[in-house]
């Protein structure tokens, strides 16, 4: 734990919080660190999640596989992100998995610990419960982004609304994504080659230019989607 503690203390989870506080937060929330390997599951879809979970390292996909086995990328959570508070807060059934993209370690909290005022209504308490709360919001904000950037009609307006999202949120239109092109067809719904074939096509027009997750947005004159 102690390797990790600095990054602890800076994730939006723990923002505000003091050291001392901290340490003691950490005992009363039964916090331990997990490791899961590439393709692990750290939640399946049916599971009633009990825990809070923190990605110290590595990366996690939020997953959903059709009836038919067609594999949609919900999200990615990144180091310092949580993965499932809406659903252990709901005390619901998680309707995705959660599956490690690479060897990941996860901080792991009690939810109920978290989220049980001490006789005290102490200040880290409420601090935390707030924090939660951003967290939520700030999920929700991203799947506002996501329903924008699939409902688009065609393949086309898919990528570019995508690729608009990301250089808005980078403040810049040059960027690095963080999905691989199978990812990135799984996070869009769409299929892999024809979206290579579009963003190629695009490339072409000089609306756009990537090298591998590095791309470039151009002003092109007469250019529109």
């Amino acid at each position: 734990m102690n390797n990790y503690y600095n990054q602890v203390k800076n994730s939006p989870l723990f923002f505000g919080i003091k050291d001392e506080e901290l340490k003691g937060l950490l005992e009363c929330f039964r916090a331990r660190i997990r490791t899961y390997e590439e393709g692990e599951f750290v939640i399946r879809q049916g599971d009633r999640v009990l825990n809070l979970y923190l990605v110290l390292e590595g990366g996690v996909n939020i997953e959903k596989d059709s009836y038919w086995g067609r594999r949609i990328i919900v999200t990615r959570i990144n180091p310092n992100e949580n993965i499932a508070l809406a659903f252990v807060a709901s005390k619901s059934e998680s309707n995705v998995d959660a599956v490690a993209i690479k060897k990941t370690k996860v901080l792991v909290l009690s939810y109920e610990k978290c989220t049980s005022m001490c006789q005290n209504a102490c200040t880290r308490h409420k601090v935390l419960i707030n924090n939660m709360f951003e967290v939520l919001s700030k999920e929700n904000i991203e799947l506002i982004q996501k329903i924008e950037n699939v409902s688009q009609k065609s393949i086309r307006d898919k990528l570019l609304t995508y690729l608009s999202n990301e250089a808005q949120k980078n403040k810049s239109n040059s960027f690095d994504i963080m999905f691989n092109r199978q990812d990135m067809a799984d996070y869009l719904n769409i299929d892999r080659s024809a979206m290579c074939f579009e963003l190629s096509k695009l490339q072409k027009e000089g609306v756009i230019t990537y090298q591998k997750n590095k791309f470039v947005l151009h002003s092109v004159e007469s250019f529109s989607y």
